[in-house]
This record gives C-alpha cells, structure tokens and sequence, in this order.
C-alpha cells in the first residue's frame, strides 16, 4: 500500500535475547514472526500511532509467545513496524518504524534521546531539581516502559511483558547513558506487569553502584527537599508528574 517501506536490510547485532547472535539484521528479520494487517488497516501506523490492535490483524506467521518482538506488515507484505507482541486487544506495541528496533544500541539511543529531551526542558543539571521522569511510555516511544530519576537512582516499571524481558538490556543502557554518575536501577514492576504472563515479578536492584545501599534518598524538587523512598513509597516511590502542582502551593 502507499507508503509502506522495505526496512529488512541493514548490519549490526540482535539486542533482543530471544534470537541468536546473527551476522546482520537481515537473518534476524527472517527469524521473526510477522503480524500481517487486514487490508487498508496500515493507516494508523502510516501516521506513526503506537498500537496495533488486535482487531487489525489478518493473519499471524507463526505462534509469538508475549513480549517478543515482531514485525507488522501491510496487506501487501510492506513493513510498517516493528514491536513487542502482547496478549490482549492491543497486540503490538511498536518500539520502532524503522530497523532501528533490532539494532545492539536500540536502548542506548533511545534512553539518550529521552535524556536530552529533560536537558533542554532544564530538568536534568538543574541546581533546583534533580528528580524527573526520564522515560513516559508511548511519549518517549518506548511504550510500556516508566523510568524515574531521583539525583542518579532509576526506578523502572514495566507495563508489559516486552519490557519486562527486556529490563536487563534497558539497565545496561542506563548505565551507559549516564555513566558513573548513576548510582542504581531498581525495578519495581511487581505491581504493573501483566500477572498473567507467568513472569517472576521480584522487585530488586538490576544494578548498584560500588558502595550504594541506601533505599531511600533525599531529592530537590523547585528548591524544596523531599524524602523518597522507592521500595516502600507507592509507584516509583514519588508523584513527579504533580511537579508544577507542588510548586503552587
């Protein structure tokens, strides 16, 4: 259909472990299972919308188990998409409109673009505020995916199985994004992935600092101090998005 692009081609390594370590994009393209559209249903996705219902879909090649990462296609075989099967009226989550989503340093590029976007809003260096969301789902395009920062410890929730499977390579990324100033990743997605998918939800540390051991921390919000603590705390352990509310009152 009009619009649609071929997007198989290109190099690099896998960064989803479900497929082995191939030579190019192209063999893991050819491994993945393909969601095929019903005809004129690519419309959504030809106007980058981040969901791909299950309503949609013609026809699966092959049996995807939830979380992993498939190709959407045109009725007439164009690829549109690529994204995180899941179970349930939406089906696909989509990560990415181009090959970018199978390549090693997908996360990396993903988390520092998100990053910059808090640099130019004056969230993150700020002397004032040290606390912010880093990443906000479908707004970030990375949809499924919460990240919190408070003063160098990132607290991740998962809201699907795609980002769950995925939090390791998403930790790695952090740690890469923000280099030794990171203090810690802390998943808490026991209480937003989906409990029916069998995951082993054990909220914890995917990585800590040398010396780090505290599970709360005081974080400075428009000059003002707030104690937060994101194991026991509800969420991530603070409400960021009431930021401009707080600075009202």
């Amino acid at each position: 259909s009009k619009g649609t692009r071929d997007r198989s081609q290109g190099h690099g390594r896998p960064w989803f472990l479900k497929f082995p370590i191939w030579s190019n994009i192209t063999d893991i393209y050819n491994a993945m299972i393909k969601i095929i559209l019903k005809r004129g249903r690519e419309e959504s996705l030809l106007r980058f919308h981040p969901w791909v219902f299950s309503g949609a879909i013609a026809e699966i090649q092959g049996n995807p188990a939830e979380g992993d990462l498939v190709s959407v296609h045109a009725y007439d075989g164009g690829i549109l998409a690529y994204g995180h099967y899941q179970i349930g009226s939406i089906a696909v989550r989509v990560l990415s409109f181009d090959d970018s989503a199978l390549r090693p340093d997908f996360w990396e590029i993903m988390l520092s673009r998100a990053l910059q976007v808090r640099v130019s809003c004056g969230l993150h260096g700020s002397t004032d505020t040290n606390c912010y969301r880093l990443v906000h789902g479908e707004g970030d395009n990375l949809p499924g995916l919460i990240i919190d920062y408070y003063d160098g410890v990132c607290v991740m929730q998962a809201h699907s199985v795609g980002m769950f499977r995925a939090k390791k390579q998403i930790s790695d990324a952090l740690q890469k994004v923000y280099g030794p100033s990171l203090k810690a990743v802390y998943d808490k997605s026991s209480g937003t992935a989906p409990y029916k998918a069998g995951l082993e939800l054990i909220d914890g540390y995917l990585y800590q600092g040398e010396g780090f051991s505290d599970d709360e921390q005081t974080v400075v919000e428009n000059g003002h101090k707030f104690i937060v603590n994101w194991t026991e705390g509800q969420k991530t352990g603070f409400f960021l998005d009431q930021r401009e509310n707080r600075a009202l009152v």
